[in-house]
């Protein structure tokens, strides 16, 4: 999911405006202040209940987008660029250089307006756009260590914040002291967050910035779940002073337009929180908007499904009624819900014919926000490296044909297809912890180990079953790995996902296009992944190819199908 800086700065301020209507800007500062002491804990290694590191940095930048719309700002990449245009404002490097900088006696010999002004415009058009690149910007000026950097960066934070908080006191006589020590602000909390990042790769743990706020921002307020924040008011106090700063001007917001990107960026990344890993896992689905949304489509569904699928249909109406006696007032503890909400609903929705899908959504266009979020996600998985098993294959090939046969379908707008192509274990490895999938397809070379993909100098690295597994053991969504390559299940005993289909044998290119081209006909129709495989070796059949080259392994029964627990490989 792809969302700029500004677009989760506008998201963010949308969802807590009508609370922030009724704060003063002292107000919003001082629970701003409140949310930065969890960050303390960094620098003390300090454990709180329900308060981890990546929450107190979520929960800082969650508030310091409500303050900056308070103060009428419109861009906060404007705001944060004017002063950091991918370089320290002092010394005007990147690194920043410590003896040309901040050793200097006074401002006067290194600080020069003008040159940051200049960088400004000369720099613009290559300005980090999402939040990481933003991370990754202030690492690249001001690089982190885990030697005591932590400590520095902490007393640092909030000797900025005493200055923003004088910033703000004067702000109707001194405006523009406030957009520079904001820009200061945020480069602290970006400098925390680098140094969380840097302990996080010594324990081996990734650390993404960006899934981390979307996973408890997800287009709705996870405390209250509304789309429109309706929580109650904590009030918080604290006090600071304020260094002189230069001056940055920037354009004042438009407030209806700025409402208006706030909820169109809201309504976007709540549809889409289906494709990020964590986001899915913290919807609020026991409260708010979420709970009504869920509720009425599972009541949809299941009059829907009455006499097409009566023990679906009954199990919809329970899940209708288990969602509407969970639901809870905003302020309390989210509840655990009792059934797997998504993969029911997204399973009994595969089950309607187009038509009824398309009128659940027509006459009710609400409901559409939650019908999106049961979108099915593909990944497409290639590699080709030097020195596999196999000569080169037509990978190209079998890709256009794939992403033809999901245009082609009724359900295209319904199906996202992400393509890693020439993929390294550490490039799946990275797509799988960010994103969130319904089917991974592997197309290339595989034998009796694993599958093979590359070094990052093109040649062979066999990433095996036990490892392919646990990678995809967080992938709760996942309903079926596609293995479009030679040889695939020889070496498979047990399904490392809930449906496995690979080859059993040596599989020419016009074979194993031809299978994906029956697979993505029928899914892209609306089909469940147990139906493509069939028609998918139909297609075969067809053309007079070898059907019984593929093979299903499943893990368990599809909650709905009645599938038996085990079907073994076929040859």
């Amino acid at each position: 999911m792809k969302v700029s800086l500004d677009e989760l700065y506008w998201m963010t301020a949308f969802i807590y405006h009508d609370k922030n209507l009724g704060r003063s800007r002292d107000a919003t500062l001082l629970h701003f202040v409140e949310v930065c002491g969890m960050l303390t804990l960094i620098a003390r290694k300090k454990r709180r209940e329900r308060i981890d590191i990546p929450g107190a940095l979520c929960k800082a930048l969650g508030w310091y987008f409500p303050l900056l719309a308070k103060m009428g700002v419109h861009s906060v990449e404007q705001l944060l660029f004017a002063k950091y245009p991918l370089v320290c404002p002092y010394c005007r490097r990147s690194p920043h250089v410590e003896r040309d900088c901040k050793l200097v006696k006074g401002t006067d010999g290194v600080l020069s307006h003008d040159a940051v002004r200049d960088l400004n415009a000369t720099n613009w058009e290559n300005r980090p756009r999402s939040l990481n690149e933003w991370q990754a910007m202030f690492n690249a000026i001001y690089p982190r260590s885990l030697n005591g950097s932590a400590e520095f960066s902490t007393i640092a934070l909030f000797e900025e914040i005493g200055e923003l908080a004088e910033a703000v006191r004067v702000y109707e006589r001194y405006p523009h002291y406030f957009y520079g020590e904001a820009a200061d602000v945020f480069s602290y909390i970006m400098g925390l967050a680098n140094e969380h990042a840097l302990d996080c790769a010594e324990r081996d743990v990734q650390f993404d910035f960006e899934e981390e706020f979307l996973s408890r921002y997800p287009g709705l307020c996870i405390a209250c779940g509304a789309r429109v924040c309706v929580c109650p008011t904590v009030p918080s106090a604290t006090v600071g002073r304020m260094a002189k700063e230069m001056p940055v001007q920037i354009p004042i917001l438009d407030a209806e337009a700025f409402d208006e990107s706030g909820r169109e960026v809201a309504q976007r990344v709540l549809e889409g929180v289906g494709r990020t890993v964590a986001a899915a896992r913290r919807l609020p689905y026991d409260r708010g908007d979420m709970n009504a949304g869920l509720t009425q489509l599972a009541y949809r569904l299941g009059n829907a499904l009455e006499d097409k699928d009566r023990k679906v249909a009954e199990r919809l109406v329970q899940l209708a009624i288990e969602l509407g006696r969970e639901k809870r007032d905003s302020g309390t503890e989210s509840a655990p819900t009792t059934m797997d909400v998504l993969n029911l609903l997204r399973q009994a929705w595969l089950l309607l014919d187009p038509d009824v899908q398309d009128a659940i959504e027509e006459g009710q266009p609400s409901l559409e926000t939650y019908t999106r979020i049961l979108d099915t996600n593909v990944l497409l998985v290639t590699a080709n490296p030097r020195g596999g098993n196999e000569s080169t294959l037509r990978l190209d090939t079998e890709l256009r044909e794939i992403k033809r046969r999901v245009r082609q379908g009724r359900h295209r707008d319904r199906i996202n297809v992400e393509i890693l192509t020439a993929t390294t274990i550490d490039d799946l490895r990275v797509e799988l912890l960010s994103n969130s999938y319904d089917l991974i397809h592997f197309a290339g070379h595989a034998n009796a180990d694993g599958i093979e993909l590359q070094e990052e100098d093109g040649t062979k690295l066999t990433l095996e079953w036990d490892a392919l597994k646990a990678m995809l053991r967080d992938q709760e969504k996942l309903q079926c790995l596609v293995l479009n390559a030679c040889n695939a299940m020889t070496g498979m005993d047990d399904a490392i996902a809930p449906l496995v289909i690979g080859m059993t044998d040596i599989i020419d290119d016009d074979e194993a296009i031809e299978f994906a081209k029956g697979f993505y006909d029928a899914l892209a129709s609306g089909r469940s992944v147990e139906d493509a495989y069939r028609i998918g070796v139909t297609a075969l059949a067809a053309k007079g190819m070898n059907e019984h080259l593929v093979a299903k392994i499943v893990a368990r029964p599809p909650a709905l199908m009645g599938t038996p627990t085990n079907t073994a490989p076929s040859a």
